[in-house]
């Protein structure tokens, strides 16, 4: 080493290939260049105290061409280590693969999570400081990475840049009001900003877990950070008048806490992620920046992850260990008999995991009604019951507690208790599909919550449900469940709650044969002559009908529903030979489970397939869950 105490470029390169020198060691070979660096994406610089740089055109551009590969570097270091450590021979654990930002990978300046589990774990690093979830989701290369190492958990770490607005939170604040709470402060904007990373995030987790059926996924939510001086959180808050630092940090948890409850809400939706809550692990002396634990601080966080990591692993002995004895009572209890004896089980690739999120149908279908209640009309229709046979058997198929109400089974009693008993059942991240196929009908609006004085119904066989009675079964469904709605019958366009100006009191319905409408003097001669139990179901509703809907506005219902109709509540859905038209479509753009693409592609691919005259309608009430936004059609 020069007198001066400075190591060289060249020195430097070399100490950097050597994989027995720590990462430690090398801390004080660098700095942070704060100017240039990004959220979660640290750019590092040479330490001039401890690096001697020639003042040389040459010199400067060498230095800058060994930062610019910092990341690099680090990575090809952590591959040498995972080779070292597999092929030992002694190690036992579980092979991982890690994809993350700078709490994954921030090079030589701090001990991260990874670079703490690496100590015990053999872990395939392909994080990256500054690594977006759109980048990471774009590359995929984890895919490779898993398939190529066996791996039996993926560690995952991204979200960091879009909880910080990716460096533009000031454009999602409002200016500081004395008057708003912290929340106040965070425009509507910043929501969609994390609804569009959490649909990454499910996207991502779906594509590894169809690959990988077997494979655990280990995220993490980050910690109440703490507002400084700094240009992701401080200052942008400042340039809002936004400077009392009590108000910045409890902004900055309301984010933290955003981000959280979401990555909370896409666990329960998949039965492979594991999301690490880290909010209130790291101290507040404990923080490198605004963004950045310090090596304490990361040591915490990793004992998060390790805890995880070994209660998977107990369990996958526990299951290898059972799965090996009930191979070998098997083997023994066969041995004498025909190889037929024990046919192989089919299992639909997109079946439900056991312990994954749990997925509870009703499928409906009416090719009549009972003439007693409808004026003596039956309402012959031809494929309602096939609609819903092969809608019963899609979610059959994907693991799906499947029921079937045909005709005369698809009584108002019947349906009621289907609805109220997945209601009572279903818990936070299930869902519970709907689908119904018959005729549409309307009845006179009585507890007057209809712009148009019209409620729209589904006529089943021994009375119409009221859409208000609808509405106010999925207000009895708990947090965070999932509702499919798939109504394949006339004037079904918001048939969940038609709670929006407009309507057919402005739109003329034309009467088309073999559409699934209940005819108008038929619709007139069944209200009259029931006319007494319509309008006291009618009246039994305002005063609950009214607290529902104004929790709607106010504070919306604890379910996220998704209603996918055959037509608007200006049209008519056409009846078919084999299928209706809209149950038709679907089932083609549905192609056995190969469509791939979200529900809002799914229901654009339909509409494409139907005449102009029957415009499917795609429409969601209840609070949003991103996280269903970006699932395939009916995954569980």
């Amino acid at each position: 080493m020069p007198a001066n105490g400075k190591i060289s470029l060249e020195e430097l390169n070399r100490r950097l290939a050597d994989p027995s020198i720590s990462d430690e060691e090398l801390t004080r070979y660098f700095d942070v260049d704060e100017e240039r660096s990004g959220p979660f994406s640290p750019v590092l610089k040479l330490n001039p105290q401890t690096v001697s740089v020639p003042p040389t055109t040459e010199g400067i551009a060498r230095s800058a061409a060994l930062l610019n590969s910092a990341n690099f570097i680090a990575r090809l270091r952590r591959h040498i280590a995972f080779n070292a450590r597999v092929g030992e021979g002694s190690y036992q654990g579980p092979i991982l693969v890690s994809e993350g930002d700078s709490w994954f990978q921030y090079p030589f300046k701090l001990t991260d999570v990874i670079d703490d589990l690496m100590q015990k774990y053999a872990v395939f690093s392909l994080d990256a400081a500054g690594d977006t979830l759109s980048n990471m989701f774009r590359e995929a290369e984890y895919m490779e990475a898993i398939a190529n190492t066996g791996s039996s958990i993926f560690l995952f770490s991204g979200g960091g840049n879009d909880v910080v607005a990716g460096g533009n939170l000031a454009a999602h604040l409002f200016d500081f009001d004395s008057a708003k709470s912290p929340a106040g402060h965070l425009r509507p904007s910043f929501n969609v900003v994390l609804d569009e990373a959490i649909g990454l995030y499910s996207k991502l987790v779906r594509q590894v877990a169809q690959k990988f059926p077997a494979l655990h996924i280990i995220c993490h939510g980050y910690d109440y950070t703490i507002p400084a001086n700094g240009p992701w959180l401080g200052r942008p808050m400042a340039s809002k008048n936004i400077t009392d630092p009590a108000i910045q940090k409890a902004i900055a948890r309301v984010m933290i806490d955003r981000f959280n409850e979401r990555l909370s809400l896409l666990q329960s939706s998949s039965a492979r992620l594991h999301y690490i809550d880290c909010r209130g692990v790291v101290p507040a002396d404990e923080w490198y920046d605004e963004l950045h634990p310090t090596n304490a601080g990361y040591q915490r966080i990793a004992n998060k992850f390790s805890t995880k990591i070994e209660e998977l692993s107990r369990a996958a002995k526990a299951v290898d260990h059972r799965a090996n004895k009930a191979r070998a009572v098997l083997s023994k209890e066969t041995s004498s008999r025909s190889p037929t004896a024990y046919p192989a089980r089919a299992l639909s690739r997109s079946a439900k995991p056991k312990d994954g999120p749990t997925g509870r149908s009703l499928h409906i279908g009416l090719n009549a009604v009972d003439p007693i209640h409808y004026a003596g009309w039956s309402g012959p229709l031809n494929a309602c019951e096939f609609d819903a046979q092969d809608m019963y058997e899609i979610a059959n198929g994907l693991g799906y507690d499947a029921t079937l109400l045909l005709t005369a089974e698809a009584t108002r009693e019947n349906v009621a208790a289907e609805i109220e008993r997945a209601a009572d059942d279903l818990n936070t991240g299930d869902i519970f599909c709907i689908t119904y196929s018959g005729h549409g009908g309307q009845v006179p609006d009585f507890n007057g919550d209809e712009d148009d004085a019209i409620d729209e119904t589904w006529c089943l066989f021994n009375g119409q449900l009221v859409d208000d009675e609808i509405y106010r079964f999925w207000s009895k469904f708990k947090p965070g469940v999932r509702v499919l709605v798939v109504s394949d019958s006339c004037h079904s366009g918001s048939v969940t709650k038609n709670i929006r100006s407009g309507g057919l009191a402005e739109v003329a319905v034309v009467e088309v044969p073999l559409a699934r409408a209940m005819p108008r003097e038929i619709a007139a001669r069944t209200f009259r002559q029931n006319r007494n139990f319509y309008s006291t179901l009618g009246s039994a509703l305002p005063s609950l009908e009214a607290q529902i809907v104004r929790r709607a506005i106010d504070t919306p219902i604890s379910c996220s529903i998704r209603l996918i109709s055959g037509c608007q509540d200006n049209q008519v859905s056409l009846d078919g030979p084999g299928n209706g038209a809209f149950t038709a479509a679907l089932i083609n753009v549905w192609d056995h489970g190969r469509f791939n693409r979200d529900y809002k592609a799914f229901h654009t691919a339909i509409m494409n397939t139907l005449p102009d005259t029957q415009s499917p309608n795609h429409w969601c009430i209840g609070p949003k869950n991103p996280v269903f936004d970006a699932q395939t059609p009916f995954a569980i």
